[in-house]
């Protein structure tokens, strides 16, 4: 029996990843001294990133429903693996800015930590909620708490050092962002309970126009996995060529 997927959801998802995609297009362009940009316009990276962890708070409410907690915890596992992989890789070709602990990371672990709510049924709402504030309550305390050799546990919760980009391209402690998610699985208990839609969706949002940007959501892990290799080749081998005639 095939899972129902939640075609708003999907497009969600896609019009993210394209924000993304462009944000670090824009980075690269900016890493690699071919165009200078405003290093405020990177402030948007937030508003995605909280974007994506609460919808991935949301396909939790009803993923958790759908999955064995022993299912659950392969799937969580398995994206922090593939987190762990790029860790190896920036530590490879960025030794001086690896990815530690990044979204891959996070997502992974929050997936994991988020079975120990499965079984809550008395109050969940107000469980998950209460939980959801204090993740992120605790996250803008402990980001005034500055520690100089942050050890690997204390990245992960959320302790890092002053000017922390100067160290790391990615990265996404789960205080505060955990709260995030939890505060997506609420929305997700309201909007999608029981796994069931719980509004109407206009008829546009169906509409042929939006399958492209649905089937990006549909595979966003790919395509974040694949669009800065992309990038890269395109600014070195492409866009430097061509500068002199681009005029850039």
């Amino acid at each position: 029996m095939s899972e129902e997927r939640f075609v708003e959801i999907d497009i969600a998802r896609g019009i993210i990843i394209c924000i993304m995609v462009i944000l670090h297009f824009m980075w690269d362009l900016d890493f690699f001294k071919v165009y200078s940009l405003n290093n405020d316009i990177y402030q948007l990276n937030k508003i995605v990133a909280f974007s994506f962890l609460f919808i991935v708070g949301i396909c939790l409410s009803f993923t958790n429903g759908r999955k064995t907690p022993l299912q659950q915890l392969k799937r969580g596992l398995w994206i922090f693996n593939i987190g762990m992989g790029l860790t190896i890789i920036t530590l490879v070709f960025m030794p001086d800015r690896p990815i530690l602990f990044g979204v891959l990371h996070c997502i992974g672990l929050s997936i994991v930590l988020s079975i120990l709510f499965i079984a809550i049924k008395k109050h969940a709402l107000k469980i998950y909620a209460t939980s959801g504030i204090i993740f992120i309550a605790t996250g803008f305390i402990i980001g005034t708490y500055i520690v100089a050799n942050p050890t690997i546990l204390q990245l992960i919760i959320g302790f890092h050092q002053q000017d922390l980009w100067r160290y790391t391209i990615d990265y996404f402690p789960l205080v505060p962002w955990f709260g995030i998610v939890l505060m997506g699985i609420v929305a997700g208990r309201i909007l999608y309970k029981d796994g069931k839609r719980q509004f109407k969706i206009p008829k546009f949002i169906q509409n042929r126009a939006t399958v492209p940007v649905s089937f990006l959501g549909k595979h966003s892990l790919p395509i974040y996995l694949v669009h800065q290799p992309i990038i890269i080749f395109l600014i070195k081998y492409i866009i430097i060529p061509l500068r002199p005639l681009l005029n850039i």
